[in-house]
């Protein structure tokens, strides 16, 4: 497959790249410093701005999906998820792509746990973020997943993955970054989830 990442040189994105590559893809990266990745066989560095549509159109063209794993990391970064998905989305129907994965928040999904409806109050930026870029591509004509993981773990090894449509597996309260990743290709690969909120763990 033709995989075009968005993000890549983040810490999902990385773990993406790694398992898109070892799986034999061909990968486009589309970062915001050349020297952000490591030069590798299968693999294309393409430099810009991932809120531009004009800067990802002309790299988009012949993928067979785009996987975003953008995610906040400053007070700078409030509309980050949505400018993205608005640029993505516009360069994508321009270059004749129609596969959209994007991950969101767990958070997302409806509780009545008090302390789910505090962790929202304490990251109501992200949240409100992540409803509207959802909301956005939903909207959209692409054949999307919107992937809805709880909180990420950094640096364990893959464990495994639950994946259910609508909802967060139960006892899902935090997973390791890399099942994600594998999820994210997993899907890209199968396409069992189009135009499904997927909840992970």
């Amino acid at each position: 497959m033709n995989l075009f990442l968005i993000g890549a040189n983040g810490r999902t994105g990385r773990l993406v790249l790694d398992r898109a590559l070892i799986r034999g893809h061909n990968v486009t990266a589309f970062v915001r410093k050349r020297d952000a990745i490591a030069v590798r066989d299968n693999l294309r560095i393409v430099v810009g701005d991932p809120l531009s549509a004009e800067d990802l159109a002309p790299a988009l063209a012949n993928h067979d999906a785009v996987i975003s794993c953008l995610g906040q990391r400053s007070r700078q970064d409030a509309f980050l998820l949505r400018n993205a998905a608005a640029a993505a989305l516009e360069a994508m129907a321009g270059a004749d792509v129609h596969r959209y994965l994007v991950v969101s928040q767990g958070l997302l999904f409806p509780s009545r746990n008090p302390v789910i409806g505090l962790l929202r109050l304490i990251l109501a930026r992200l949240v409100a973020d992540s409803s509207a870029m959802e909301a956005l591509v939903r909207a959209g004509s692409v054949d999307w997943t919107i992937v809805r993981p709880p909180r990420l773990q950094d640096g364990g090894s893959a464990r495994g993955y639950r994946a259910l449509p609508g909802e967060l597996p139960a006892g899902a309260w935090a997973m390791q970054r890399a099942d994600l990743a594998i999820f994210l290709v997993d899907e890209a690969e199968r396409w069992e989830h189009g135009k499904e909120i997927v909840g992970i763990a």
